[in-house]
């Protein structure tokens, strides 16, 4: 178990200061400057809000996955109907939380489909 796991108090101050950003409407990192927070730090109680919330209200989130992400790939494409030979495309289906996204990339393009993957993804 982690030495420095949080007690229910000090979860419900982070979360009272979470919503005062919300209702402030600024940019985290001027809210984080006029708290003397550091914005790295309260970046990390953004990511950990959701789970906090959940926990507060009894509810148990699945754990966060980081997975490899396989490519269906055809290394035979059929013909397209005008006679000519189509370039061959990778099929790739990623699911992050609730999002999810289908694309069919050029395989000639590999490198243009990871840079927005990275993107994507975060």
């Amino acid at each position: 178990m982690r030495s420095d796991k949080l007690s229910a108090e000090r979860i419900d101050e982070i979360l009272a200061i979470l919503d005062e950003l919300k209702a402030s409407g600024m940019k985290a990192e001027v809210f984080a400057q006029s708290k003397g927070l550091g914005y790295g730090q309260l970046r990390g109680w953004l990511s950990s809000a959701p789970r906090w919330r959940a926990q507060r209200a009894g509810v148990t989130l699945p754990p966060r996955r980081s997975t490899f992400v396989r490519a269906q790939c055809n290394p035979n494409p059929a013909p397209a109907t005008d006679g000519s030979c189509q370039p061959a495309h990778a099929r790739i289906t990623c699911e992050v939380a609730q999002r999810r996204a289908q694309i069919d990339w050029p395989v000639a393009h590999a490198a243009e489909c990871a840079q927005w993957l990275r993107a994507w993804l975060g």
